[in-house]
């Protein structure tokens, strides 16, 4: 079961990856190292808050960011957006 509470310091992995230098191609990869495959644009969304990650994966991101594991922490996730572009049409009179 995910944690609910942060265990740790709760850092933000998109600060913590630019401050390695590191694009989402690089990291992914070192996930990858440590038996954890994520694409670039699932990593990208973790990262955003639009996708949950498992606890496999936040422990393969900490891991390859050097961090302890516990310091990895996801908050609650962002309210979805709602799909589709607002209708433009004029309202007749």
């Amino acid at each position: 079961m995910p944690a609910t509470k942060a265990l740790g310091p709760m850092v933000r992995i998109k600060e913590v990856r630019k401050a390695h230098n590191l694009t989402l191609k690089q990291l992914a990869e070192k996930i990858a190292e440590h038996g954890v495959e994520i694409s670039e644009a699932g990593l990208s969304n973790v990262e955003g808050g639009n996708k949950a990650a498992s606890d496999r994966l936040l422990v393969g991101i900490a891991l390859a960011l050097g961090l302890d594991p516990l310091d990895v922490w996801q908050g609650p996730l962002r309210e979805p957006v709602a799909p589709g572009i607002p209708s433009r049409a004029k309202k007749s009179a």
